[in-house]
């Protein structure tokens, strides 16, 4: 299915002191926000190149100020010496809020280097061809890590803080590794309302990100 225009951008949520960016394909959904200081309100849709831009003049400096100017067709990023003027993509932005699960059935906390070194492990056996899904348990105390293609089968644990129903979900792992890796922090939290809802992807404090990643269904359920 061919996105909306509108879903191939990043939307761009300025408040007088909060900057909120969105962006989502079928399978994910990814909100950031940061603390800024705004003259007034803004809602945009910037197209991903031009934020790929800006990510790039910005690799070497998180920490760097970024000035953002728009108007009702353009966006002016200024940073690191660099001036990128972009066009800005017309259309409605899917209200994301309506589809973020209210509450949860389990939730569990664990460290993300531990994870994403979970989930790598599996992954050895899973190409472009063997796509078979990772199967991951939420039990309680722990997190297990199943996979099994032609190549092999996998089975990874770890310690965690699992409290609620005990549950297993099927996960592709490039989106669920996307998600652990931009968190960059040493902690995250799942909120999970069953196994075919969609994951939260949280910090364990604050609200500084969300991450959505749809589970895969299992070729018997």
């Amino acid at each position: 299915m061919k996105k909306k225009p509108a879903h191939t951008g990043e939307l761009f949520e300025i408040s007088p002191d909060k900057l909120t960016v969105v962006a989502l394909d079928g399978y994910r959904l990814a909100i950031v926000e940061r603390p800024v200081e705004a003259i007034k309100e803004i809602r945009i849709i910037v197209p991903s190149k031009t934020m790929n831009e800006v990510s790039h003049l910005l690799a070497n400096d998180d920490e760097e100020t970024v000035h953002i100017s728009a108007n009702r067709r353009y966006v002016v990023f200024t940073t690191a010496g660099y001036t990128i003027m972009s066009r800005l993509i017309e259309g409605e932005f899917l209200n994301y809020h309506n589809v973020i699960p209210n509450g949860s059935r389990t939730s569990v906390v664990l460290d993300t280097k531990e994870f994403i070194e979970t989930i790598e492990r599996a992954s050895l056996i899973i190409t472009e061809r063997l796509k078979n899904p990772l199967r991951i348990s939420f039990t309680e105390g722990k997190v297990v890590v199943r996979c099994q293609t032609n190549l092999g089968r996998v089975v990874d644990e770890f310690n965690a803080q699992c409290e609620g129903d005990e549950v297993e979900i099927g996960f592709n792992n490039r989106y669920l590794l996307d998600a652990l890796r931009n968190a960059r922090t040493e902690q995250v939290k799942l909120e999970i309302s069953g196994p075919l809802s969609p994951v939260k992807v949280l910090p364990t404090e604050g609200s500084d990100f969300l991450y959505l990643v749809l589970p895969v269904r299992f070729k018997n359920d």
